[in-house]
């Protein structure tokens, strides 16, 4: 009697609860007795929730291994697309087990070596993969549907949150999960005022009673995800990231590999999508506020004469990426700022899609520092310009007078779409409306009720805007009152300090520097001005 092995897959966990995998082991089984197949549990393999497209699944692994040590002489399946869903891996699987002395028989349909049963097969693959590409753009295009509603089908919700599918039985909302948005709280509380660094936090997270759901530990980079994550303040992004190719070579190299890679698409195309809030704006602006600043001044990795001023601020004007510090091998040593990107001979992908090299040339790192300090420092000894830049600065923010307007007209209509959606269902309870016809028109409602409120939403946080731009103004001249005690023969630790408080990012483009103040305060200067700082 020849030894059989089964082999059996199904693509999602779902089908794997609703005991699909169970069928068609049955079928599979059923097919071996009827051909007097010997078989047994040793020699059973199933993947379950692994998609047919990939050929990295354990099972199948297996099943390939025990096939070269020749533990059986025939693989049951029962139909080509269980085995794999592209024709290519359907191939490559069955000339490998055909080398190894194995045949494999189809439950549904028995393939023997003719050209017709060959045409069948080949015929088969390709209609597997045309259903799944049709499946794939079909479920895309739901999700969008439904994203651009306002609604959310997660596979895994943030910490803090609890997802009901409908498809396990519940309702399809989001809530939030009273104990661990507890934990949420605490996390960016510790974190914002108490300024606890990351690792220290994931010791912390670690003594105490809270668990994270997938491994055993907190870890710095888990805790790190947490702080970043937007749903904590009522948005969640769909359609945010993408997949495209990339070579992994300079462009025309030989032997140019092309990969696939998942970047984030433009921010236009990101599809907002409400979901309950656990933190306040102000809270999470100050943790994302310290997570940039300590990306940005990170002391980890410095060198012995790594003295840099602008540390962490200035930036390429070109390419877009940080200058980083280098200092002259030989004596005397001159300290420079050059391009990262340049350096590494990275190439700039363009607008219109095109690739070239950042061609920004290195800087004196003494010359650049004296010019930025001195500009900062007599900007905040002069009353009389700072004034004036603070309230230019504030005309250019506020300068919208028809926001008012807007935003009553907006309410108005929201008003008026909210009243025919009333006397929709009031007709509809009426049986002045048919079932159908009452779906397409509170459709159609409801979609111009979820425009409107998004038209609101952007119009009320321009308000704020205002609101916080005449904050920032009495913040900024608070800031600069308590700077000034401080600029008389200050040392390296406070030009820095300083400088880190004040600025924005300063960009060099070939010889222009541009300083941007983190002060609601600008200015442009151009280095062949000044002396030392070429």
């Amino acid at each position: 009697m020849r030894r059989a092995a089964l082999y059996a897959r199904v693509s999602t966990n779902l089908q794997e609860k609703e005991q699909t995998i169970q069928s068609q082991l049955a079928a599979v089984v059923r097919y071996a007795e009827q051909q007097g197949l010997g078989h047994s549990t040793a020699l059973t393999y199933t993947d379950d929730g692994y998609s047919g497209s990939w050929l990295d699944r354990p099972a199948l692994d297996e099943l390939r291994d025990h096939a070269r040590e020749g533990r059986f002489d025939v693989v049951v399946v029962l139909c080509p697309d269980r085995l794999a869903r592209r024709y290519a891996y359907q191939v490559l699987l069955l000339e490998e087990l055909k080398r190894a002395g194995i045949a494999v028989l189809f439950c549904e349909r028995p393939i023997n070596d003719s050209p017709d049963d060959q045409l069948l097969l080949q015929i088969q693959g390709a209609i597997a993969e045309y259903e799944r590409a049709k499946l794939l753009e079909r479920c895309r295009r739901g999700r969008l549907h439904r994203a651009r509603r306002g609604e959310l089908s997660p596979p895994s919700t943030p910490y803090g949150y609890s997802y009901a599918a409908r498809k396990y039985g519940g309702d399809g909302q989001i809530r939030i999960d009273d104990e661990e948005a507890a934990m949420v709280r605490q996390v960016f509380g510790w974190y914002a005022e108490e300024g606890v660094s990351l690792y220290r936090l994931a010791r912390r997270m670690n003594e105490s009673a809270w668990k994270p759901r997938r491994g055993a530990r907190w870890t710095a980079p888990g805790l790190l995800r947490i702080l970043r994550c937007e749903w904590y303040v009522g948005r969640a992004y769909y359609n945010r990231m993408t997949r495209r190719p990339r070579e992994t070579k300079e462009p025309g190299a030989e032997g140019a590999a092309v990969r696939s890679v998942v970047t984030e698409r433009p921010r236009s195309e990101w599809i907002t999508v409400p979901v309950p809030r656990i933190l306040d704006d102000a809270l999470f602006a100050r943790v994302q506020q310290r997570i940039t600043e300590n990306r940005r001044f990170c002391k980890r990795r410095q060198k012995r004469h790594d003295v840099y001023l602008l540390k962490g601020l200035i930036k390429c004007g070109e390419c877009g990426y940080a200058y980083s510090g280098m200092l002259q091998k030989m004596r005397p040593w001159y300290r420079y700022y050059l391009c990262s990107r340049g350096t590494r001979r990275v190439p700039v992908e363009l607008p219109d899609g095109t690739l070239k090299y950042c061609t920004n040339k290195a800087v004196r790192g003494d010359g650049v520092d004296e010019v930025v300090w001195t500009t900062v420092r007599d900007l905040l000894l002069d009353d009389q310009a700072l004034a004036e830049q603070l309230r230019c600065w504030l005309e250019r923010t506020t300068a919208d007078a028809t926001a008012d307007e807007r935003t009553r007209l907006a309410a108005g209509r929201l008003k008026e779409l909210n009243r025919q959606r009333a006397r929709l269902i009031d007709a509809y309870q009426t049986s002045a409306l048919d079932l159908e016809d009452f779906r397409t028109r509170k459709a159609t409602v409801e979609e111009r009720i979820l425009a409107v409120e998004n038209e609101l939403a952007e119009l009320r946080s321009w308000a704020s805007k205002q609101e916080l731009a005449a904050r920032r103004i009495v913040s900024a001249e608070a800031v600069v009152q308590q700077l000034r005690q401080r600029l008389d023969d200050p040392t390296f630790e406070t030009k820095q300090a300083i400088l880190r408080l004040v600025l924005d990012k300063v960009v060099v483009t070939g010889r222009r520097l541009e300083i941007h103040l983190a002060l609601p305060v600008s200015g442009s200067f151009c280095l062949s001005n000044r002396r030392g700082a070429t």
